[in-house]
């Protein structure tokens, strides 16, 4: 997480490095950008594009694009940003699908109504280079998992990612000293557009191969908007070929209307040069009200592997995954009735 962090306060997220527990083990961004000189800095050109099919059982067909079996555009984004001197930016725009263990299955052009076509977009200010301030349309400090496809070591994500933001309008300022980052944001939270919740990251860089981070978000219990908060350990082992990442998280509703504990591993093992090894593994239930999606009381666990090829700018990754519920008063199928659902998916294309 403190890599994570690090690539974050440099204003390029996964474009120029692997970063996180998440993404040790993902795709690897294209090192050699299109970069175009300007008066006041290079700016660099890059994104990526990539399609993925997929089959499942106990399909709930609520969602455009959820069926036993289809295919869709994954990817179809590009990154612009210049990530030196005092004045940077970053903007990505294009269709994006978040393909969820235990969710209805989105089609591309169905999930831009969510954040819209340009789901992150910020300005950046480099006062030295520990300290810095970005405000805009920004990356989440919450999870161990991050957006799109391409950033994490599964295609889908899991389901602590489910219950967390993806991205949020505000400000966020970021300060790193030796081993540790920290990151504090003033923001509309779930893209309320309102700017009533905080984040946080604080990582701790232990060593060469061990780091620890702590995240949170809060947004306060007032007459505009019900109480919430998310909280996130999240520990990162990254040595020779291994990269585990175990993690806890915590949320909360105000007024006893929803709490939620879930726990989870991410691995990764660099087989060869060309192929990794990746796997996820979550368990998670709810108390009262309904933080987790399927009932109060219920109980969700899951298991994900990823084996996942890369050369150059052209990758391609398999995947199968299960979840199991229990004691759940919604499940899948079009009634709602299944306490289980495996799906197998297929992706693949190209970073530039």
């Amino acid at each position: 997480m403190a890599k994570r962090l690090k690539v974050l306060l440099m204003g390029g997220a996964w474009l120029l490095a692997s970063i996180s527990s998440a993404s040790a083990g993902a795709i690897t961004a294209n090192p050699k950008p299109v970069t175009m000189a300007s008066g006041f800095g290079d700016i660099l050109v890059s994104g990526q594009i990539s399609g993925l099919a997929y089959t499942q059982s106990n399909a709930s067909h609520t969602q455009p694009g959820d069926a036993t079996a289809n295919f869709d555009l994954s990817n179809a984004l590009i990154t612009v940003q210049k990530n030196s001197g005092f004045l940077q930016f970053y903007v990505q725009a294009g269709l994006y699908s978040f393909p969820t263990v235990g969710q209805p299955y989105e089609k591309a052009s169905s999930q831009n109504s969510l954040l819209g076509p340009v789901p992150v977009a910020y300005a950046k200010l480099q006062f030295t280079d520990a300290l810095s301030l970005e405000a805009g349309q920004l990356p989440t400090l919450v999870g161990a998992e991050l957006a799109f496809t391409p950033q994490n070591i599964n295609i889908e994500r899991g389901l602590l990612w489910w219950q967390e933001p993806i991205s949020s309008r505000g400000l966020q300022v970021n300060y790193a000293s030796g081993p540790v980052s920290l990151s504090l944001s003033w923001n509309d939270g779930y893209y309320s557009n309102v700017l009533n919740s905080f984040s946080g990251l604080l990582s701790y860089a232990i060593d060469g191969a061990n780091s620890l981070a702590i995240d949170a978000s809060i947004t306060p219990d007032t007459r505009a908007s019900l109480g919430h908060q998310i909280y996130n350990v999240m520990y990162t082992y990254n040595q020779g070929k291994w990269n585990v990442g175990p993690y806890l998280q915590f949320e909360n509703y105000a007024h006893g209307s929803g709490s939620d504990f879930g726990l989870g591993l991410l691995t990764s093992y660099q087989l060869t040069g060309r192929w990794s090894l990746n796997g996820r593994a979550e368990y998670e239930t709810s108390g009262n009200g309904m933080a987790l999606s399927y009932g109060p009381h219920s109980k969700a666990w899951s298991l994900t592997f990823t084996p996942t090829w890369q050369q150059g700018i052209f990758f391609a990754r398999a995947e199968l995954s299960y979840v199991g519920l229990g004691h759940q008063t919604i499940g899948f199928g079009p009634a709602s009735t299944q306490a289980s659902q495996v799906r197998a998916l297929f992706e693949t294309g190209i970073v530039f």
